[in-house]
């Protein structure tokens, strides 16, 4: 068997970009499906051990807090992502501008009437 040959361009080949990968997360995210069915159920001695931790994190007040803040900026990553590939900023960028350029109209009209 021989090696592969090595991208002769400058710009080398990933296996697996970025953008495509974040598309099939966001993918797996929007399905239905349960990925913890898809794997075999635990052995009993590891899903005691497993099971421990996780009944002492859950009594704990400050790992709470943190995994709703970690729950909070989640939802607001998601709504920023949503917003960043619609019209709806640059929409109402127009928008504001046409509002500051009539204000402008306005106040350049009232300092001439003040003269």
């Amino acid at each position: 068997m021989s090696a592969p040959p090595k991208p002769s361009s400058a710009k080398a080949i990933h296996p697996l970009p970025l953008s495509s990968t974040l598309h099939d997360l966001a993918l797996l995210r929007a399905s239905d499906l349960d990925l913890a069915a898809l794997l075999p159920p635990p052995s009993s001695s590891s899903s005691a051990s497993a099971a421990e931790p996780n009944n002492s994190t859950n009594d704990d007040p400050e790992a709470e807090a943190s995994v709703q803040r970690s729950l909070a900026f989640s939802r607001e990553a998601r709504a920023a992502l949503k917003l960043l590939h619609t019209d709806a900023v640059e929409n109402e960028g127009g928008r504001v501008d046409g509002l500051r350029e009539k204000l402008e109209d306005v106040v350049k009209g009232l300092e001439g009437g003040a003269e």
